[in-house]
């Protein structure tokens, strides 16, 4: 599917992730840095605005690119198939960092608010399927004959009877009787 309609889709859903993944977080960063510092925050209504349009943009992003994914055939390109497990890796940091900062060091000071709460955990979600994503995209560049499906097997698929049977059954964990 080189140069297909639906490779290029995906990948600009991959891009709109990345884009979402920015405009969060270079909206929470001033956040960050006065929660570091023992600072109260206190965010505006145009600061919530950005940060829920860049994670709406994400997951919107995401849950499309992962219904195109499984049609997509990936050329085996290992170098650049690190760079997106490393950059999976690295996008969680700074809202795992946040997360940690707001719950553990500056919820006692602060009065609980339910939507910053929800607000956190959306957050949490959202970059944490941005990382699922770049991973399995990045694994499927490092290795293209491996790639998974999220498609089950028809109804009228039969497994083989050893596939069926449990390990117990066939005795394979049995142990030796002394």
């Amino acid at each position: 599917m080189n140069g297909s309609p639906t490779k290029a889709l995906f990948w600009w859903a991959i891009i709109a992730q990345v884009a979402g993944a920015q405009l969060f977080f270079w909206d929470a960063l001033p956040d960050y840095q006065e929660l570091t510092e023992g600072a109260v925050v206190v965010g505006t209504p145009k600061d919530f605005a950005i940060a829920v349009f860049g994670l709406v943009v994400m997951q919107s992003a995401y849950w499309y690119a992962r219904r195109l994914q499984p049609q997509i055939r990936f050329r085996h390109r290992v170098v650049l198939g690190h760079v997106l497990l490393c950059v999976s890796e690295v996008s969680f940091f700074f809202v795992s960092a946040l997360a940690t900062v707001a719950m553990f060091d500056h919820w006692r000071r602060s009065q609980f608010v339910f939507w910053k709460l929800m607000l956190l955990a959306s957050a949490l979600f959202a970059f944490f399927c941005y990382k699922r994503q770049l991973a399995s995209v990045g694994d499927n560049l490092r290795m293209p004959g491996k790639q998974r499906s999220n498609r089950k097997e028809p109804p009228n698929h039969k497994k083989s009877p050893l596939a069926s049977s449990s390990r117990l059954e066939r005795g394979e964990y049995c142990r030796p009787e002394p």
